[in-house]
């Protein structure tokens, strides 16, 4: 058997084939992946939908299976959406077949995916052996799709999020700055008259102009 690599492989797998921890009592039958939650799953290769499941809170939770036409049948569980394929459907490389989650008995969103060879013994699914027709060059191209489009989601949405809190920002010091102009034309036209009556004789039209741009700049906003 050939241990094949890609890149997406050391920055995403959170438990390795064959893997005993504090989750995964015995032998872990596949390979977890991190990927935010709604991530679309790609079908590595062409098949059938062997089955959809549901294992509520337990095992898999939502889960899709495959069956190659080299009789290799894939597993893809903890989905958070198995209804965008139907059982016995045909799907090609690269066909979304469901959305990644946290479903079932999961720490966190990510994505297991298992692999079933021909006489039904689970495999490594980052190993390829040549009988297996590399189902990891094929897999590590579609998981790559996936983390990828999930990366730019993610940073999509951070963008989106800075740039609506600097509006916000930029809106509310705008709000700050004509209340104060509604403040400084009101009280400064008040004052302006109170001067005039002291004694200053151009008061009452410094009066005037500020109340003109109080009224001028209240038109403005209400526009706006």
């Amino acid at each position: 058997m050939t241990t094949l690599s890609f890149k997406i492989v050391p920055r995403v797998i959170t438990a390795p084939f064959g893997s005993i921890d504090s989750v995964h009592k015995t032998p872990h039958t596949g390979v977890d992946i991190a990927m935010p939650i709604g991530s679309k799953v790609y079908a590595p290769e062409g098949g059938i939908v062997s089955r959809i499941a549901d294992y509520g809170d337990s095992s898999l939770g939502k889960a899709v299976f495959i069956k190659t036409k080299a009789g290799y049948q894939y597993i893809f569980g903890h989905l958070s959406d198995n209804t965008i394929v139907k059982e016995g459907t045909r799907v090609h490389a690269g066909d979304c077949i469901a959305l990644s989650g946290s479903t079932g008995f999961s720490t966190g969103p990510h994505l297991h995916i298992g692999l079933v060879n021909k006489v039904g013994a689970f495999v490594d699914p980052t190993d390829a052996a040549p009988k297996a027709g590399g189902h990891l060059g094929i897999l590590g191209k579609v998981l790559e799709k996936s983390y990828n489009q999930a990366q730019d989601n993610v940073q999509e949405h951070a963008r989106s999020v800075l740039y609506d809190t600097a509006l916000g920002f930029i809106q509310g010091v705008g709000d700050l700055l004509i209340d104060l102009s509604y403040c400084i034309g009101l009280i400064g036209a008040g004052m302006c008259i109170i001067f005039h009556v002291a004694g200053w004789d151009k008061g009452m039209k410094w009066a005037g102009i500020l109340t003109v741009a109080y009224v001028f700049i209240k038109f403005l906003a209400a526009g706006a």
